[in-house]
């Protein structure tokens, strides 16, 4: 992996000290000297987590709900390259999280999102915390295909990891003579605690070491500072009003969307302005962005920096990469049709009076390196391996938690479940008595219709396998409670929320006087196939992903209980019990619920 770019404290004090011959080196000093004006553009992208191809997206054009084509890894290379060969002093930024989404990354373990990385022209690239989904290994796989250097302040592998020594915790770039100096930061609790890193990884404070690296690299003399964080908006605003001598925060993580009024209007999903400003503990201005997800969009920002490095004005937009050949409506009576003649020349000619929309063409070198992996990816995805019946299961991040509008939660997770208990009851000695599944697995909705191969690796793309762990029903008790209070607790993931096969219960949104949700947790006998009240001193076999049941996404009880009584791995991919389950029920009608009855609080 190339690392040229980097500079060694000791390389700057030595070119500082042989530029400044007779002058204080400024390695050495405690402030940055006065230089003069600089604008760079700062191009930045974050969260594609392996989605090379549009996506639908539904936005309002001419007041009418209208579906549109929206992204493209080659789409975003070309537009990179274009408003590139225009812009003062360009910088191209990635905030973390390439990997883990598609199946491009389940059957390619990163290498296609390398390879798409290296012909982008990105300057650097910090890691998010699904870069750890596969573990050490799974990371140093993507990172030998990756050409693009790695930052990354407070991921500090030991001495004997395979990752040590494959990325530093800043850089330096000169432009016109001046240097600026670049913070990798990573989210800790989330890729702790919801991902897999190895335990020879250890993980630093988010503030304490942004602080930390900022001061170090104005006392090199460098008084332009930009934090490359996979830290999420949250984190991040936080550093931004506690910490000193940072400029400008490139986010990702939190997926959100920084534009305008204008975007909102459009039905975009506009979480803040486009730059947010605060004011740092010294009283200078501090600007965060972060553009969006699964590279729909790509962010322009132009920073003014004065003689001592202030930034005097940031201005810019998220450029969402709309394609111009394909649009959805509805008529009157709910049909769907494409948009032709006059409304099509009129909804045209909306988008191009919107300043955010960029017509998305594709780069040819993209396009063609996207075409060898979507050709492999359809030779080995495309079989048909069953059909579903019946209502949408929903599924995805707006359907992990049960809410007002869809009480019963992530029904799509109950059915995985449901496929991981049908393996296990079906294999070997068929002991098992249920199995829980985390929303965070569940990527989309599960529609009726055919299924192929494809729909389950993107369902389940995460390629975890099934492990089965004996516990006892006051620990299964202690399991729901954990990711309950991970998921509501408002410091985790929602992804943790827990739904069940054979396994169904009834909790509270808020917690009782002595600290649980709970209100009752029935299992399904294995023999009678009747409900029955959990027995707190009997033992259960459970059936749950690998991943959980390491102790991540909060089931920390889970994780101590397989790290000290241990359990199987059986090797077997939650997608393939997927396409398993759906060979022996080729006809499948969906489920109508979700095994949680959750009352909500008025």
């Amino acid at each position: 992996m190339k690392k040229l770019r980097f500079l060694s404290v000791a390389a700057v004090a030595v070119i500082l000290a042989i530029s400044c011959a007779g002058a204080k080196p400024l390695a050495q000093s405690q402030s940055a000297e006065p230089s003069a004006p600089l604008t760079v553009t700062i191009f930045h992208m974050n969260d594609h987590h392996s989605n090379l191809e549009p996506l639908k997206v539904d936005m309002i054009i001419d007041g009418l709900k209208t579906k549109t084509l929206i992204g493209g890894y080659p789409e975003l290379v070309n537009e990179l390259k274009m408003r590139k060969a225009n812009a003062k002093n360009p910088i191209v930024l990635h905030a973390g999280d390439a990997l883990s989404g598609t199946l491009y990354f389940t059957l390619f373990e990163g290498k296609a999102d390398a390879e798409m990385m290296n012909i982008t022209g990105i300057d650097y690239f910090t890691l998010g915390n699904h870069e750890f989904d596969t573990g050490n290994e799974g990371l140093k796989k993507f990172l030998d295909h990756l050409k693009v250097p790695v930052i990354s302040s407070n991921v500090n592998p030991e001495k004997g990891s395979i990752l040590h020594g494959l990325w530093e915790p800043y850089a330096i770039m000169e432009i016109e003579g001046q240097k600026i100096g670049i913070i990798g930061l990573e989210t800790v609790r989330k890729t702790v605690e919801s991902a897999s890193p190895g335990k020879d990884i250890q993980f630093t404070d988010e503030i304490k070491t942004s602080q930390k690296y900022a001061d170090k690299l104005t006392k090199m003399g460098i008084n332009k500072i930009i934090l490359l964080s996979h830290g999420g908006v949250e984190i991040n605003s936080e550093i931004a009003k506690k910490v000193s001598g940072i400029d400008i925060i490139i986010t990702g993580d939190t997926h959100h969307l920084f534009g305008n009024e204008q975007m909102a209007a459009a039905g975009l999903p506009v979480y803040s302005p486009y730059p947010t400003k605060f004011t740092s503990p010294a009283g200078e201005p501090v600007y965060l962005v972060e553009c969006w997800e699964y590279a729909k969009a790509l962010g322009e920002l132009v920073v003014e920096f004065d003689e001592n490095g202030l930034v005097t004005k940031a201005t810019g937009e998220s450029h969402i990469l709309l394609h111009d050949t394909w649009f959805e409506r509805r008529d009157k009576d709910g049909k769907k049709y494409n948009p032709k003649g006059k409304e099509l020349t009129q909804l045209l000619a909306s988008l191009k009076e919107m300043s955010f929309i960029s017509f998305a063409k594709p780069d040819k070198e993209a396009e063609a390196l996207l075409e060898k992996y979507k050709n492999e990816k359809q030779r080995l995805g495309g079989q048909i391996v069953g059909s579903i019946s019946g209502a949408v299961m929903a599924g995805g991040s707006q359907n992990r938690i049960p809410y007002k509008d869809n009480p019963q939660g992530s029904v799509a997770s109950r059915f995985v479940a449901e496929t991981m208990l049908s393996e296990m009851q079906n294999a070997g000695s068929g002991n098992i008595d249920f199995a829980i599944q985390n929303a965070g697995g569940v990527r989309e909705n599960i529609n009726p219709g055919s299924k192929t191969f494809n729909d389950a690796y993107t369902f389940l793309p995460f390629g975890n396998t099934l492990f089965m762990v004996e516990v006892s029903g006051e620990e299964t008790k202690q399991i729901l409670e954990d990711a309950m209070d991970f998921a509501l607790g408002g410091t985790g993931s929602t992804g943790s929320f827990p739904y069940g096969a054979a396994l169904r219960y009834e909790a509270n949104q808020n917690k009782d006087k002595n600290g649980k949700r709970l209100v009752k947790v029935e299992v399904q006998n294995r023999e009678t196939k009747k409900w029955e009240p959990i027995k707190d001193s009997k033992m259960y076999k459970l059936a749950v992903n690998s991943y959980i049941a390491g102790g991540k996404d909060g089931y920390v009880t889970l994780g101590k209980i397989t790290e000290s009584r241990g359990g199987v791995d059986t090797f077997l991919p939650d997608a393939e019990t997927f396409i398993k389950f759906l060979k022996a029920n080729p006809d499948f009608k969906s489920y109508e619920d979700s095994n949680v009855v959750f009352h909500f609080e008025p």
